[in-house]
């Protein structure tokens, strides 16, 4: 009897810590929103790639806990971002966690304010940290949505694109040097010979 009154105390035990699990997946219920809403709400939105995704080290205690994403920025719209950006999010889509599917790019609206989902005894962000959520605005990147994202600069850190190099023209002539040009110099050896030819001629008349 007693050791069925214990398995009975575990189930229930047991069954009190699913529902403590799943009720923040019943409070999460996202609100629809524009483009420009979420960018107003947000602090940071950029696009790139989710390269990769920490889930919390040790036994999972909440799906409220928060999870590590790191995204590879390609163009910001708003706010400070780094070229490899650290984005805390709920590790379960179920409490508003992102749910990011295949390897796509996606557009990130990221805030500095922590949602009432995560859990409470998460560590502060870093200064160069962010977090984001379901209902944020996050979503892969669509045309339609790269374009009501409006102006995407590159991320800071970036290295600018290299100015174009006109063409120049090719020289045909030697350069200039300190002395004449050399048809100068041919042209006045020239010269030169035929003066003293034509003085040569004039002597050997007069000889005669």
């Amino acid at each position: 009897m007693r050791r069925t009154g214990v398995l009975l105390l575990l189930s229930a035990l047991l069954g009190a810590l699913v529902v403590l699990g799943a009720s923040p997946a019943q409070a999460c219920e996202c609100v629809t929103g524009t483009t420009a809403e979420f960018t107003e709400r947000a602090d940071a939105v950029f696009t790139g790639r989710l390269i990769a995704r920490e889930e919390p080290s040790g036994v999972i205690i909440s799906s409220t806990d928060p999870a590590l994403h790191v995204f590879a920025v390609d163009a910001v719209a708003k706010g400070a971002v780094s070229e490899r950006q650290e984005v805390l999010s709920p590790v379960s889509g179920a409490s508003c966690g992102l749910e990011i599917p295949g390897g796509g790019p996606v557009a990130v609206f990221a805030t500095r304010t922590a949602d009432p989902h995560l859990s409470p005894g998460s560590p502060p962000l870093e200064d160069d940290q962010y977090y984001a959520y379901l209902c944020g605005g996050t979503a892969p990147l669509t045309p339609e949505l790269e374009s009501a994202l409006g102006p995407l600069q590159p991320v800071a850190g970036a290295p600018a694109p290299a100015p174009a190099v006109e063409p120049r023209a090719v020289a045909t002539t030697a350069p200039d040097s300190d002395g004449p040009p050399s048809s100068l110099l041919v042209l006045g050896g020239g010269a030169v010979l035929l003066g003293a030819g034509a003085l040569l001629v004039l002597r050997r008349r007069r000889a005669r």
